[in-house]
């Protein structure tokens, strides 16, 4: 196999940047996802993740987004003022509160993974009317690896996968 030209890296990499933008720009647009408030995708993500890990600190949900412990920390102080999950102190320890959805909360996380299931349905079709599935799978490998790539420029103690 020839190595790539600059040329062909150069518009391989304006097609990422492209992806990415948009993509960011979809995270960060807020839509109603079944209560009739607008939410963003990081605030909806933020609730289905308390909600599969009821007790969850955190500093818990901020390692498994990958997020700074302030960011963290802002998505669940909104979550909590709109009433979808509750911090509670327990064992004893008064310093870690653990992170619990509320009814209302649940109700809104259970929308919101049917409404990604959808989403992500409709997706995989469309793409599916273009490429094989197997087309599918190296794709996520290689998103999966450049996850890894770009982790270890920003750590490198971390090696990269």
């Amino acid at each position: 196999m020839e190595p790539f030209t600059y040329e062909q890296i150069a518009d391989a990499m304006e097609t990422v940047f492209t992806f990415v933008t948009v993509s960011y720009d979809s995270y960060t647009t807020p839509r109603d996802y079944g209560n009739g408030e607008e939410m963003n995708m990081a605030e909806i993500h933020t609730l289905s993740l308390i909600a599969d890990n009821p007790g969850i600190s955190v500093s818990e949900a901020a390692k498994m987004w990958n997020r700074t412990l302030s960011a963290a920390s802002q998505n669940i102080n909104k979550l909590c003022k709109k009433g979808l999950i509750e911090k509670k102190k327990e064992g004893g320890n008064n310093k870690q509160l653990h992170l619990y959805v509320t009814a209302a909360g649940q109700m809104l996380s259970d929308r919101h993974k049917a409404y990604d299931k959808l989403e992500f349905q409709q997706t995989v079709q469309k793409l599916l009317q273009k490429h094989t599935a197997q087309d599918l799978m190296t794709a996520l490998d290689v998103l999966k690896t450049g996850i890894s790539v770009v982790e270890a420029y920003k750590n490198p103690n971390k090696s990269a996968d």
